[in-house]
């Protein structure tokens, strides 16, 4: 079918097919595989970008711990870390 937007090639090979064998029970029959592919390909980049922000802030938590005058844990302690669990 014509279209105005640039094709990309994808090879269909065994992780390809795999993914789309998985997902096959969730969508018509007929679902042109083509249009499953693109529809996997935004879910997809949407989960990667989803999963990063999490990162960012699973991190922006740890530094606001880590530097916070009460992190949650003996200060003293960790500082101590070394000698206390190997006596050095």
């Amino acid at each position: 079918m014509p279209t105005r937007f640039a094709r990309i090639p994808v090879t269909k090979d065994q992780a390809l097919a795999d993914a789309l064998d998985r997902v096959a029970p969730l969508v018509a029959p007929d679902r042109p595989a083509a249009s499953l592919v693109h529809d996997l390909a935004i879910r997809g980049a949407e989960a990667m970008l989803a999963e990063r922000q999490q990162d960012a802030e699973g991190i922006e938590r740890l530094i606001e711990r880590s530097t916070s005058t009460d992190p949650g844990f003996d200060v003293e302690v960790a500082q101590r870390i070394d000698e206390l669990a190997w006596g050095k």
